[in-house]
């Protein structure tokens, strides 16, 4: 596809980023299937009624409008975004431009990308880690790589996940840097673990560019009568007697929920996932729900369930 190409062009100052956006990722793009019209087509440099992203309470700029919206039909696939040869297209800032526009409410794609003539790297929004990065010089021989992360094909049918991204994650990719205040009105909380003697984790989902989330409360253990607060005395007792108990873990399954400041903690690199918990400053409010919906799947037969000793408590207290 590029075999007329003379790749020392990539190291002339003349050769910018429009020059890669004409000579490069146009003729990839058309050998993808893309155009501006039909099934499969090409938004170039899509503008946004919203130049914000909302994080909590938080209200993120986007700062980039990216060069291509790849669409099947009215579905965003995935953004592309040219830069000059000289750029590094794995910057945190250039990374996290793209990112924002990416996961905007009015693109909500999935996967994005960046090109500047030397490199294509592809990204998911759901990991840090790009899924492809291939140099120019291997755009023919690994065609089939790239055809799999841009063809419209395979971003209509991605690999589906089975856990939500972490929203913390999704954060500091935004440009929110460690310690940067946020405020929940509510945070409805799952799984309570115990971490330490001095330190407790509540697990929560929340919805964040028009996907689930989910979010792990971090807080020091003095703050869980507080938590607890709105909910029935003798319930908040039975609840924090599992906490300390083994396997130390108890589930509120939306029971509970807080009003809190909170801000953004550190990098955690588990066995298998990579998280930033939102570590909670002060509790403004708690409330009892004792009707959240639907119960929650997944949580093992050992584990406390507050609904079920609440729902048993109703129960007795009906017998004559």
């Amino acid at each position: 596809m590029f075999t007329d190409l003379d790749p020392s062009l990539l190291d002339d100052p003349g050769f910018k980023e429009d020059s890669v956006r004409e000579v490069i990722i146009t003729p990839l793009l058309t050998r993808l299937g893309y155009s501006p019209s039909g099934p499969n087509r090409i938004a170039r440099s899509k503008s946004l009624t919203h130049a914000f992203i909302y994080a909590g309470t938080r209200r993120v700029p986007v700062t980039l409008i990216a060069d291509y919206t790849l669409f099947s039909e009215q579905t965003a696939l995935l953004v592309l975004d040219a830069k000059r040869p000289a750029e590094d297209i794995l910057s945190r800032e250039n990374v996290q431009q793209v990112y924002s526009y990416a996961i905007h409410p009015e693109i909500r794609a999935q996967h994005f990308a960046l090109c500047n003539g030397k490199m294509l790297v592809v990204f998911s929004v759901d990991s840090d880690e790009p899924s492809l990065a291939i140099p120019f010089s291997e755009f023919d021989s690994r065609w089939e790589e790239i055809e799999r992360c841009l063809s419209a094909k395979y971003l209509k049918d991605p690999v589906l996940r089975n856990f939500a991204p972490d929203f913390g994650i999704a954060l500091a990719r935004l440009g929110l840097a460690e310690g940067t205040a946020i405020s929940f009105f509510p945070a409805k909380l799952n799984v309570f673990a115990k971490l330490d003697d001095n330190t407790v984790t509540a697990s929560a989902n929340v919805q964040f560019a028009d996907r689930p989330h989910c979010v792990s409360f971090d807080f020091d253990r003095a703050l869980l009568p507080e938590i607890l607060g709105g909910i029935p005395s003798d319930l908040a007792e039975l609840f924090t007697k599992a906490l300390s108990r083994a396997p130390f873990q108890a589930a509120a399954e939306l029971v509970i929920e807080l009003d809190v400041d909170s801000k953004l903690g550190p990098e955690i690199r588990g066995q298998s996932e990579v998280f930033r918990p939102l570590v909670i400053q002060r509790v403004l409010a708690a409330r009892f729900n004792p009707f959240p919906g639907a119960r929650a799947s997944g949580i093992p037969d050992h584990i406390f369930r507050l609904r079920d000793a609440y729902t048993l408590e109703c129960s007795d207290s009906d017998d004559p």
